[in-house]
């Protein structure tokens, strides 16, 4: 058998795997869809028949099984038109997906669809083939390779023993993941005895403290023995009793502790191996799922006309196999885009003085020892920027203002967004704009991430990071309105805690400077709906940076734990989309926590979540005067209008025409906040700002900046001169001017 009929054979053989999964979930849903009497849950399901369709096509191009992909565009188009409205939901339009997804069946599995998977056999044995599903190659079963050591012989045993060379046997790599999951839960076993033990430490030192407390105080009565009558002997003697009594319950306690430390010692030294030798047996070189995309590169395209090379470095890097299995229908999604949207025609290439082939590189890499990166790149014609805020517009996924203020960067993240597409046709490759979706969905999943840079005319490159471990992680745990929560320590770049006056409001949002730079500053009580509360003003606040991509994010927080070795839980169907939890875990203690989702978080902060994402606002006293402002504009009709605002919310006011007359004014009548302008004659408001902060009976005095200034550079240059809010014009609202001055004052 030629090495490529080798390679083909093992492709349909796992073709064969993933498409009954396809098939099973897409009557699964069909049946649930038809049930469904609600509209938005009718929507949702169709989606997920809509994407099997699409990743099922996918797959069939993959092992050029064209007439599977061509039955598939079939029905992909037929679901197309439902979600247009062109069909209803009836029993006519049930019953035509039923028999699409039958005829499906039978042209993958002509002999009938494979029945289930048989029992797993006993760990090492060795497991047949079943039947094969498809005409053109074996479906053997999904096994694993591990090594024993061949059996002893039934002869008497030499006195030094002749190692034989390793066996190697198939096992089942369902056993094989149920022995790994089985194993992982004895991380909270080894949780709980260490808490356990830690609980019995603090036992044997209270008693340890009373019983010197009873020692000391029958010292007193032997003393007072002494001197007195036998009243006194009568209290020594049972304080004496009961003493010897503690110490022997002392001592009783102390000998638990040991032997409590010595078992946890012991289970740790027993788990940890363990844990570590099975997660070895999932292990698998990344080049087990790339390789095949040199193939599937070639025959794409061959079919669409074009030419194009495929390349792989650290293909021999092992990871997880779960992790791999997830990481496989993102890059065939990525892939296949690659080719479809962004290598050129042989002849565009040449005219645009490129060669006329391209190139579609895969680079591995570990970003430390909890991440690894993949790297997909090509030298294609990039994606066009235009195109994608033209249809980001379309699909209403921002406003023409939003997208006149993004960064080309920011906007490419668009193509993410399901049903996004720049291709103005709809092809069997691609064009759906579903893809890119499943992408960044299952790189959130895993609790990695996925961005994209282009360049026009030089190509695209996405970056795919995802943890190496599946389900064992190290956390952070914080608490939160009272609540522990625990977040996945890769992303925790730092926790710090800072007074509450040194939180600055800019462009209507709570700030916090850490290690020189100015991080957004948002409450996780807030993004989690736990409520706001008051505290104090003199109070400090506690707040991790979480990192996203390129983005840095600052989350307050009542107060940081620790990091702690977790074991996640997945919610189970009902609680899949919960918003901003990835799953749970179970403490030593046995609380369950929730583990946040990352990804959610920073898109609650930077959407609609922020809105409520504000730090407590501080306790006012009881009793107080009204607070007086004094209100610098140039503009008769913004004094005007602040001036009125602030008077009907019960503030004093006087205005001042710049920011001379601002210093003037303060220099003979002082107030309690100082709203002004940035651009006005005379003096502008950062002169003003550093007037006041340069002046020592006013250098405490709050200055809030309301200008139309909004680029990094003018909102760091109000923070240098001393600054206390920065507010923009484009996005003011009066209520929170109104707080803001409340808070600072």
């Amino acid at each position: 058998m030629s090495d490529h009929e080798a390679l083909l054979k093992e492709l349909l053989a796992t073709f064969a795997i993933e498409a009954q999964e396809h098939l099973d979930a897409l009557s699964s849903h069909l049946l649930a869809l038809e049930r469904e009497e609600e509209e938005a849950g009718r929507q949702r399901l169709l989606e997920g028949v809509f994407r099997r369709v699409h990743t099922l096509k996918g797959a069939a191009h993959a092992v050029n099984l064209v007439d599977v992909a061509h039955d598939c565009q079939e029905l992909e188009e037929v679901l197309a038109g439902i979600k247009r409205g062109e069909a209803e939901f009836g029993v006519e339009t049930f019953d035509l997906l039923h028999r699409e997804i039958n005829r499906l069946s039978a042209r993958i599995f002509p002999a009938g669809a494979p029945t289930a998977a048989p029992a797993p056999a006993p760990q090492g044995a060795l497991q047949s083939a079943p039947p094969s599903p498809l005409p053109t190659a074996p479906a053997p079963p999904v096994v694993a390779e591990a090594t024993a050591q061949a059996p002893a012989s039934a002869q008497p045993r030499p006195a030094a023993p002749v190692h034989a060379a390793d066996e190697t046997v198939r096992v089942s790599a369902r056993l094989l993941e149920t022995l790994l999951l089985q194993s992982e839960e004895l991380v909270s076993a080894k949780l709980a005895a260490s808490v356990l033990q830690e609980e019995l430490s603090s036992l044997v030192g209270e008693v340890a403290e009373r019983s010197a407390e009873r020692d000391r105080a029958l010292a007193a009565a032997r003393r007072a023995m002494k001197k007195g009558t036998g009243g006194e002997a009568s209290l020594a003697g049972l304080l004496e009793q009961g003493c010897r009594h503690e110490r022997t319950v002392e001592g009783r306690l102390r000998l638990l502790e040991k032997n409590a430390e010595k078992q946890t010692r012991s289970l740790q030294a027993l788990v940890d191996p363990l844990l570590e030798e099975m997660k070895k047996l999932q292990l698998l070189p990344c080049a087990s799922i790339l390789d095949p995309f040199a193939k599937l590169v070639r025959d794409l395209t061959r079919e669409l006309g074009k030419e194009a090379d495929f390349s792989l470095s650290g293909g021999e890097l092992e990871f997880d196999r779960r992790i791999l299995a997830e990481l496989k229908e993102p890059l065939l999604h990525l892939v296949r885009n690659t080719v479809d949207h962004g290598i050129e025609l042989p002849e565009i290439r040449e005219a645009s003085g490129k060669p006329r082939r391209g190139t579609v590189s895969v680079e591995v890499r570990l970003q430390d020892a909890n991440r690894a990166e993949l790297v997909l790149s090509d030298d294609g014609c990039g994606i066009d920027i235009e195109q994608v805020k033209r249809s980001a517009l379309r699909r209403e996924l921002a406003t023409d203002e939003a997208l006149a203020r993004m960064s080309d960067s920011e906007a490419l993240q668009f193509i993410f967004e399901s049903g996004l597409s720049t291709s103005g046709t709809v092809g069997s490759i691609s064009g759906r704009g579903v893809g890119l979706a499943i992408v960044r969905e299952t790189l959130e999943r895993l609790g990695g991430h996925v961005t994209v840079t282009s360049m026009p005319g030089a190509g695209t490159t996405f970056r795919l990071v995802f943890p190496l471990s599946f389900a064992r992680m190290r956390a952070l745990l914080v608490q939160v309105a009272g609540r522990d929560c625990a977040i996945p320590a890769t992303v925790v770049e730092l926790s710090a805690r800072v007074p509450l006056a040194e939180v600055k409001r800019v462009e209507n949002r709570d700030t916090v400077v850490a290690a020189g730079e100015v991080r957004p500053l948002v409450s996780l009580a807030g993004i989690l709906e736990t409520g706001r509360r008051s505290v104090e003003p003199d109070a400090t606040v506690s707040y991790v940076i979480l990192r996203a991509a390129d983005r840095r994010i600052a989350f307050a927080v009542d107060q940081v734990l620790g990091v702690q070795e977790i074991l996640v839980k997945p919610l189970g169907r009902q609680l899949s989309r919960v918003r901003n939890v990835a799953g749970a875990t179970v403490l030593g203690s046995g609380r369950v926590v929730p583990v946040l989702n990352v990804a959610d978080l920073f898109r609650s902060a930077l959407g609609s979540g922020a809105a409520v994402a504000s730090l407590p606002v501080a306790k006012a006293p009881a009793r107080r005067a009204r607070v007086s402002v004094l209100v610098a504009e140039d503009s008769i009709t913004s004094r005007t209008l602040l001036k009125n605002i602030l008077e009907a919310s019960g503030f004093l006011v006087r205005t001042a025409v710049d920011g001379a007359d601002a210093m003037a004014q303060l220099k003979t009548e002082p107030c309690d906040v100082v709203v002004s302008d940035i651009e006005m004659p005379r003096m502008d408001g950062f002169e003003l700002t550093r007037s006041i902060r340069a002046d020592a009976k006013l250098a405490s005095l709050p200055v809030i900046l309301v200008t139309g200034l909004e680029s990094r550079t003018d909102r760091e240059r109000g923070i240098d001169v001393g600054a206390s809010a920065y507010l923009v014009k484009s996005s003011f609202d009066q209520t929170n001017l109104i707080e803001v001055i409340q808070k600072l004052t």
